[in-house]
């Protein structure tokens, strides 16, 4: 194998040396290898992931957030020894992975330029994808990561963007010294975001009794009035073991979000097991605890609003049932009205040795102008989007795309669209698509010759209401898939669902007489921890019935006596019982919004005011 001077590439480099056994070291000595990868459309250099597999089968790594590999910006030096040496580079699934295998030589030199090309014109066309579940730091503090590196990862995969969460390798995590950190970070290819996993709400902290976990995308590090989102965030979740910190709603954390110009998603929200817990606190250890990281308040959310935005219907895939009856989810809340988005993310945690992999599971977005957290996050919540774990997608119904709608007659025939990529890792193909119409598989093709890029088109009646998705499939039905948000099908005009509402039946007394009481009541509407009046009015004889939005707080007053505060959500037990007592067979259950929106006919909140 020839010699080149390698010092004559200029960019980034990573120079790697690993140690070697003595008795190896003794023997012989390393190779010098040096990789540089460049994009074949443009020949210029380009992150990337290089695997570089030794002799002995052993993969060289750089660091141990990764351990398939190297985070490179397109050109490494590593001194593996002689032998026969395998190369794989990679970029995301939009890239199709090239491998080589090389014969080194005891103290050789020898240097490969490698050239990716993307298997797909998505990106052409404004389709973007990212990962806005990745924690910097999720607590077990293993692995050193700074945001240089997590940025560097993420264009490695290919992300066209990727946000941050909690906690940062930053002393005093202010929105402001985030935002300058993620600023310096990003580069033209890849925008880095901070945001937060929350609220991620225990009920006082025990894992049992989840109120759900959200991400959110767009939010402003401070709101309207100047708050700072991650204090008041992180005061309104209680986390693992918080057991002094009261119940705050899922729903009043979404709508302080939206006030700061951001959009919100439950996350994982069929996730739940069973393990060893406790040892902290109040909480003794418990060899058998049920852990819930379950969305137990969607049903109620829903019902409310919605109040969220989005819901991960594709975590990591060997997450199956999680994967699985997210979907499910997923298509009855579709079924019953609701167009909540489906997006995806991965929950990586670069802290955790060998779980630094954003975007193994990604959302992707079709923008009609230049990459942003906002215009990522209003395209996204309009549903123009698929989520993949590998292969890509392009869908579209009469000409109209994901997130859209179209009014066609009865009897109709509807023309849909579909052409698929397998991902680009080594080895890919496609395996099956499909439609699936209002939760039903309607339409499937078997690719039995297993190509990597497939097109066709169906035909279906139009009869009435509904939604249609695509799926595709890749080498594993399980570990390869991708679906796409709904088009969806208008036989008369849209009418969002009711938006449920609470009768409050609120009784004012004095405690040591038990007399009726006289005053004001207020109904006020939460975003965090700062309320807004939304009506007021007058109790009388201790007694007043009002219609109120099922978020609602209602504060009583009378003169001389202290004002309380009570809310719809958490001070009537239906509700907050059915609620964080939930489970899967119960989150999956339409009866259960039901229930929950009859429970609200008839809301008791009784007031024993103290006197002042």
């Amino acid at each position: 194998m020839r010699r080149r001077d390698a010092l004559r590439w200029m960019g980034a480099a990573v120079v790697v040396r690993i140690a070697t056994p003595k008795a190896e070291a003794a023997a012989e000595e390393p190779a010098l290898l040096t990789v540089r990868v460049i994009d074949r459309a443009t020949g210029e250099q380009m992150p990337c992931t290089v695997a570089i597999r030794k002799s002995s089968g052993e993969v060289m790594v750089e660091s141990r957030s990764y351990l398939e590999g190297f985070r490179s910006e397109g050109w490494i030096r590593v001194a593996p020894p002689p032998g026969v040496t395998e190369i794989t580079v990679s970029r995301g699934f939009d890239y199709a992975a090239v491998k080589r295998v090389l014969e080194l030589r005891e103290g050789e030199s020898a240097e490969e330029t490698i050239a990716l090309q993307r298997r797909s014109p998505l990106y052409g066309m404004k389709w973007v994808c990212g990962d806005n579940h990745v924690h910097m730091m999720h607590g077990e503090r293993t692995v050193p990561v700074d945001f240089p590196y997590v940025a560097l990862a993420a264009r490695a995969e290919g992300l066209d963007y990727m946000s941050v969460a909690q906690a940062w390798s930053e002393a005093d995590p202010t929105p402001a010294r985030l935002e300058a950190r993620c600023r310096a970070a990003s580069s033209p290819d890849m925008l880095l975001n901070w945001n937060m996993e929350m609220p991620k709400n225990y009920v006082r902290g025990d894992v049992t009794h989840c109120l759900g976990h959200c991400w959110n995308l767009g939010m402003r590090g401070y709101d309207g009035q100047g708050r700072d989102v991650i204090e008041e965030l992180a005061a309104m979740s209680a986390a693992d073991f918080e057991d002094r910190k009261a119940p705050a709603p899922n729903f009043e954390s979404h709508a302080l979000i939206h006030s700061a110009g951001g959009i919100v998603a439950y996350t994982h929200p069929c996730r739940r097991g069973w393990g060893t817990w406790g040892g902290r606190g109040i909480y003794p250890v418990e060899e058998h605890k049920y852990l819930s990281n379950l969305a137990q308040e969607l049903p109620y959310d829903t019902l409310a609003g919605p109040t969220y935005d989005c819901v991960d219907i594709l975590m990591q895939t060997k997450e199956r049932e999680v994967n699985e009856k997210g979907q499910q989810l997923w298509f009855m809340l579709l079924n019953k009205g609701y167009r909540i988005a489906g997006t995806a993310s991965s929950d990586a945690t670069f802290d955790n040795p060998g779980h630094g992999v954003p975007g193994a599971v990604r959302v992707y977005t079709k923008l009609d102008g230049a990459v942003s957290a906002g215009a990522v996050a209003e395209a996204m919540k309009g549903g123009r989007n698929f989520v993949t774990s590998g292969p890509l997608m392009s869908f579209s119904v009469e000409g109209s795309m994901p997130g859209e709608a179209i009014r066609l007659e009865e009897g109709r025939v509807l023309k849909c669209a579909l052409r698929a990529w397998a991902s680009g890792a080594a080895g890919e193909y496609l395996t099956q698509v499909e439609l699936i119409r209002n939760g039903e598989p309607v339409s499937t093709v078997e690719l039995p010759h297993h190509p990597i890029e497939f097109a066709t088109e169906f035909e279906l009646p139009a009869t009435g209401d509904g939604w249609i998705v695509a799926r595709c499939y890749g080498s594993d039905p399980v570990m390869q898939v991708a679906i796409s948000n709904p088009v969806y099908i208008e036989g008369s005009p849209y009418q969002r669902p009711a938006v449920a509402t609470a009768l409050a039946d609120i009784s004012v007394t004095d405690p040591v007489d038990g007399n009726g009481i006289g005053g004001t009541y207020e109904v006020l509407e939460m975003a965090g921890q700062r309320a807004k009046t939304l009506l007021s009015g007058v109790i009388r004889e201790g007694r007043v019935k009002i219609e109120v939005p099922a978020t609602a707080r209602i504060r009583a007053a009378a003169e001389g006596y202290k004002p309380a505060t009570k809310s719809i959500f958490l001070d009537h037990r239906p509700v907050y019982d059915a609620t964080v007592n939930m489970r899967l067979k119960q989150l999956l259950n339409w009866d259960t919004f039901e229930q929950l929106r009859a429970s609200l006919k008839v809301v008791r909140l009784e007031y024993e005011l103290e006197r002042t």
